[in-house]
């Protein structure tokens, strides 16, 4: 009998996870049969990435995501798989999403029209937009598609489409704070994919082409989450897997081939001898995993990252004198102390706080390039620089009932990343055997995440090598 397929994921974020749950299964119209041996190494002491829930004394406190925009259906088609579909629930409805501070206060930035991300057309009712920016917008459908297929920086794209007002009034302080670093090197392709595939396609950004955020009324809500916290997927994935098959506390430092095989060497110093390796980690962890493949070592592009820190606080209601009346708020450009953004979680979903008690979340980010300079040294310097934040936003000088700090880091993706990591596929495939997935390579989105994991489950099934052991 031919040995069944043995097949190592290296990295147990949303990716690998996402991998290892389809690579454990073969689908057919009536039964799901297992049809290889998935083992998952991850170097830290849980699984998850930056999916990221604690649940204490009645909150729910997410360290990473707290939801996602379902525009294409993959967490929800997996939650149904994995039986989490009843925990769906959408964010509460707000007529003013998230507020912009600036030198006046608090100014309405994103509301019923959807988020200028997913749905341009937003920007003709922002009150973010000034009357000048507005117009300009207007003429987006008059101006020519650009005929070169190169990329371009964010900045350009959203000033070269909508105008210099809407990249400084909107996107830039919006950008900056989704994907992290500088949105004059952020490359358009990468981050705003749809959006460029429609001007290559000849439409207009404001015309209902692009990405389609749900509006209000729509069968879909625009941002959903869990119940019971994001860190649900990730738990529900792994309980689907063996408990023998997932290694927490396990770094692999080591991909090489030795008599046919693929071998994964981790710290511990056991080796696991495979078929394939799919490598669900960041670019650099990547490089260093093979130091020993030099041709190929050299073709894994640098991929930045952001570092983030973020600072849940819990307070009695009576500690906050305004209506928490929106999802939260952006810092704009020179307001602030480091702090980026704030979302009010216990205002954006039911349930994530006790009654009669808040729960506010700081977002403390620091640039590719910068320095230590800035950045939190320890928790409590974390929690004192978002304390200082909502005592000049909020005017709160209570101290918070309890806080949790979690911090990670966000790729950065700069002009040009998606035609390196095509020309490092593309490099991969003379080495069968060996894949790559994650935010890394593919998107951070929590579906483009869970697409990057299901796009390496389907090239390792059809695979050759697969196949041959078969």
């Amino acid at each position: 009998m031919t040995p069944t397929p043995r097949i190592v994921v290296v990295g147990g974020g949303l990716a690998g996870l996402t991998a290892a749950f389809r690579l454990s299964l073969a689908s057919s119209e009536n039964e799901k049969t297992a049809v290889s041996q998935v083992v998952l190494v991850e170097a830290s002491d849980r699984i998850g990435g930056k999916l990221c829930t604690e649940r204490s004394s009645g909150f729910v406190i997410e360290g990473g995501a707290d939801s996602w925009v379902p525009r294409t259906g993959e967490v929800e088609s997996l939650a149904e798989e994995l039986g989490l579909a009843h925990q769906i629930t959408p964010a509460v409805e707000c007529s003013v999403r998230a507020y912009r501070r600036d030198n006046r206060g608090f100014v309405p930035f994103l509301a019923e029209g959807g988020s200028p991300v997913g749905r341009p057309s937003s920007l003709l009712s922002n009150p973010a937009l000034s009357l000048l920016g507005r117009a300009r917008v207007r003429l987006e459908p008059l101006i020519p598609r650009r005929l070169k297929g190169e990329d371009e920086s964010v900045k350009s794209f959203i000033q070269r489409r909508l105008g210099g007002r809407a990249y400084r009034e909107v996107y830039e302080p919006l950008l900056g704070g989704i994907f992290g670093g500088d949105p004059g090197e952020l490359s358009a392709q990468a981050t705003l994919a749809p959006l460029v595939q429609v001007e290559a396609d000849g439409g207009s950004l404001i015309r209902g082409g692009g990405a389609q955020e749900n509006d209000k009324g729509t069968a879909r809500p625009p941002i959903l989450t869990f119940s019971e916290g994001m860190s649900s997927l990730a738990e529900a994935l792994r309980g689907s897997l063996g408990v023998n098959d997932v290694q927490t506390s396990t770094r692999a430092k080591r991909i090489f081939r030795d008599s046919g095989q693929w071998v994964v060497r981790m710290d511990t110093g056991v080796e696991e001898r495979c078929d394939v390796v799919v490598m669900a980690t960041s670019a650099c962890a990547v490089r260093d995993m093979l130091s020993e493949l030099t041709d190929v070592q050299q073709s894994v592009p640098e991929v930045p990252s952001a570092r983030t820190t973020v600072v849940n606080l819990a307070y009695p209601n009576s500690a906050v004198s305004r209506p928490l009346d929106a999802h939260g708020y952006l810092n704009g450009r020179g307001i602030g102390n480091g702090v980026s953004a704030c979302t009010w979680s216990s205002a954006k979903f039911r349930y994530r706080a006790p009654p009669n008690q808040v729960l506010l979340r700081c977002f403390i980010r620091v640039a590719p390039a910068a320095d230590k300079e800035g950045r939190p040294e320890n928790p409590e310097e974390a929690v004192a620089l978002a304390r200082d934040e909502l005592a000049g936003s909020l005017a709160i000088t209570k101290a918070p009932i309890q806080t949790w700090v979690h911090s990670w880091s966000v790729p950065v993706y700069r002009v040009g990343h998606a035609q390196r990591i095509s020309d490092l596929r593309a490099r991969l495939t003379e080495l069968p055997g060996l894949h790559l997935a994650g935010s890394a390579y593919d998107g951070a989105s929590i579906e483009a995440v869970i697409r990057s994991g299901m796009r390496a489950a389907t090239a390792v099934h059809n695979s050759d090598i697969l196949q041959e052991t078969l």
